[in-house]
């Protein structure tokens, strides 16, 4: 009997064994290394082409064949301008009297003994006083001379 027992254990030991018997196990196995060696791998080539330099490019592109399609600037490429100017539908350059002017309209429609809130009267005082440091800061350097 021990002699049988040893032939079955030498046949047991002999057969090939698959290490993995679960073909579901297998393919889990797959997965995780794909993951866990594929997006370290995307993400290191994404890197070294830098898409957004690519998108930032495009972005100016636009702009360009949107000036050479339709004049006047479309209100995704307008997103640029300081908010106190958007506010007072000014572009820059623009002088103090524009700026005053711009002022005086929006305060008609905005105040609020004319039915305006207060919240946005507030903001829209904010921003012309934003609006008019711009301007006179944007004075300061286009008048100084460089020897």
């Amino acid at each position: 009997m021990a002699v049988d027992s040893l032939v079955q254990i030498a046949q047991i030991a002999a057969s090939p064994k698959p290490i993995i018997r679960d073909p579901g196990a297998l393919l889990a196995l797959i997965a995780f290394c794909t993951v866990a060696i594929g997006l370290p791998l995307v993400g290191n080539i994404l890197m070294v082409i830098d898409i957004r330099r690519y998108l930032r490019s495009l972005r100016r592109a636009l702009v360009v064949v949107s000036y050479a399609v339709r004049p006047g600037m479309p209100y995704w490429a307008r997103r640029n301008r300081p908010p106190c100017l958007e506010t007072l539908d000014l572009q820059l350059p623009c002088t103090e009297e524009q700026v005053l002017a711009a002022y005086r309209r929006k305060v008609k429609e905005m105040h609020p003994d004319k039915g305006g809130s207060l919240q946005k009267f507030l903001q829209l005082q904010k921003h012309y006083e934003q609006a008019l440091y711009l301007v006179r800061s944007q004075a300061k350097v286009r008048t100084v001379s460089v020897k």
